[in-house]
């Protein structure tokens, strides 16, 4: 299988299904470069060895990414007019502000997206609480929905430390340890989370979406059947299996599911991506051409395309597929 992961749109493999829930996350989204970082833990990557002048560069670079993440203010007064959940939570909060408390608050504010507020709360419940998992694993999930997954592996790893039964810290370890390109470890936790709560369709979604990473679509499907079984109204879980079903060469049923969930134009798309694996590099233009007919404002479309038939000629003249993983 070759590696056309990263040509799904958000609305084939959307990484944000319950990533601010209790129970986060839906299927992992291919990184960008992963980014190293202060965070702890055994697999946090080090700094480059050199002189202390190159040190000082790695950590400055860190800490200019840590404030620029963190520096996108939002304004929650305003927020609380539209979300009454919201305006439940910082009345309790504002009235009693115990860890508990704070706790509530930040997730209702991570599940509404604004993450640079729910940051500090979570950070003020460590302090409170230091073996607050949820807090740490809040923390964690947030470093990683920035891009930054490396900054949140140390809290990662706290999280399943302050609670070692907690399938859910376990789950979002996993998810960054896939971010930063560690896939059997990553598994490993899935694996984990799935022991400790046999339901959690969210951790069979990613070891789906894992073993998809690897290009090894027959060890995904039983996790994608499973994962949809147990969440039959997961669009992840959905799009996952479709996914997985065309890399394994069943065409007509993953356009079938694609088609189900996102209508022609998601069927179109992802019928290239499915096209794209198995080296048909002319249909695969064909689809994203058509998609783009249909949805004339998504670029992304027209891009494909106009790679695909790039690839098909690179394919023509024997190069090597450039999209095999390496």
């Amino acid at each position: 299988m070759r590696n056309v992961l990263p040509y799904l749109l958000a609305i084939v493999v959307a990484a944000g299904s319950g990533c601010a829930s209790a129970h986060p996350t839906g299927p992992i989204r291919t990184p960008p470069q992963a980014v190293t970082g202060e965070a702890g833990g055994p697999e946090a990557a080090a700094p480059p060895p050199g002189a202390d002048s190159e040190l000082a560069t790695y950590i400055g670079q860190t800490r200019e990414l840590s404030r620029r993440v963190r520096s996108r203010a939002t304004n929650v007064q305003a927020a609380e007019q539209w979300s009454a959940e919201l305006a439940e939570a910082a009345a309790r909060h504002a009235a009693a502000p115990t860890a508990e408390n704070e706790l509530a608050l930040a997730q209702t504010l991570a599940g509404l997206g604004i993450q640079d507020q729910a940051y500090e709360h979570f950070a003020r419940v460590t302090r409170l609480s230091p073996r607050s998992s949820a807090a740490w694993e809040g923390l964690a999930r947030i470093w990683r929905d920035w891009g930054a997954p490396g900054l949140g592996l140390g809290d990662a790893y706290r999280a399943v430390a302050a609670d070692v039964q907690s399938p859910a810290a376990r789950n979002t370890l996993g998810t960054l340890l896939e971010y930063l390109g560690h896939g059997q470890d990553a598994r490993a936790q899935f694996a984990k989370a799935l022991s400790l709560d046999t339901f959690a369709a969210y951790a069979q979604n990613n070891l789906c979406y894992s073993w998809l990473l690897e290009g090894r679509a027959e060890d995904a499907l039983p996790h994608c059947r499973l994962a949809l079984a147990a969440d039959p109204g997961s669009t992840t879980a959905r799009n996952n299996l479709a996914l997985a079903m065309a890399v394994s060469g069943d065409i007509d049923g993953a356009a079938r599911l694609f088609g189900e969930v996102g209508g022609e134009f998601a069927r179109q798309y992802n019928l290239g991506v499915a096209y794209l694996s198995q080296g048909r590099y002319a249909a695969a233009a064909d689809a994203f051409d058509h998609a783009a007919r249909l949805q004339p404002a998504v670029r992304l479309a027209r891009v494909r395309a106009e790679q695909a038939r790039q690839q098909a000629v690179y394919a023509q003249d024997g190069g090597r597929d450039n999209h095999e993983r390496r």
